[in-house]
């Protein structure tokens, strides 16, 4: 082989060592934030004091009313002041509105954390608003907000603020319920998964979470702190 064509050889070598690598998986790093997630960006771990937490939910979304009655509350109690939550309720482009519509009044008179809480312990029904009617208008009733809520509700203003929310706020999440973690990292409801990400992201973690179902079909979450 005459010097040019080795040269060539080489080069061509060169190149296919190259592509090989440049394709091949980034090699976890330290730097990495542990957990499952859709978005990255430079948020290192054990850097934070507290953990910001935006929670995106639909309140006639079963998996959401799950997270809200059996996931939230004991992650809360876990963790307190170490997470903070940012709630963001919307309306899915062919769910029921009733729902959001009451607790949009309840908000403007100060008890949307309430109205929450009813909406999503009376676990309404994703597609039927004939079934979740009446049930919300108890809880409108039962917080002394039927008035409001009626007016509210026969108001086509309203709908449309609720749908035009749903196509601004719902580009930024790809799933009932989405959380955001720190803003850049999009994950789902999944307590161990979750519990994860934000012990990953805490100076000093301190608190394991665990999943258990029960025969009844319910699923438990256990918080313990962690052996330092």
């Amino acid at each position: 082989m005459d010097a040019r064509k080795l040269k060539l050889a080489m080069i061509a070598a060169a190149m296919v060592v190259t592509l090989v690598s440049g394709c091949s998986h980034k090699t976890p790093s330290k730097y990495d934030v542990e957990g499952k997630y859709e978005l990255f960006s430079n948020v290192r771990p054990h850097s934070l004091d507290t953990v910001r937490l935006d929670v995106y939910e639909d309140f006639t979304c079963p998996a959401c009313q799950q997270f809200a009655n059996e996931f939230m509350p004991p992650l809360q109690s876990a963790y307190g002041e170490r997470v903070t939550l940012h709630m963001h309720y919307l309306v899915g482009s062919k769910s029921p509105v009733s729902a959001q519509v009451l607790y949009q009044v309840a908000e403007s008179r100060g008890i949307g954390d309430v109205a929450a809480q009813h909406l999503f312990a009376a676990r309404l029904d994703h597609h039927s608003d004939e079934k979740n009617s009446p049930v919300v208008a108890k809880i409108a009733s039962d917080l002394n907000l039927s008035p409001e809520y009626e007016s509210a509700l026969h108001d086509p203003v309203t709908t449309q603020k609720i749908r035009t929310a749903w196509n601004e706020e719902g580009a930024k999440i790809t799933f009932f319920p989405s959380i955001v973690v720190e803003r850049v990292l999009l994950t789902n409801s999944n307590p161990e998964n979750l519990n994860t990400i934000i012990n990953s992201l805490l100076k000093n973690p301190m608190v394991q979470v665990s999943t258990k179902t029960l025969p009844n079909g319910e699923v438990s979450v256990r918080t313990d702190q962690a052996a330092k």
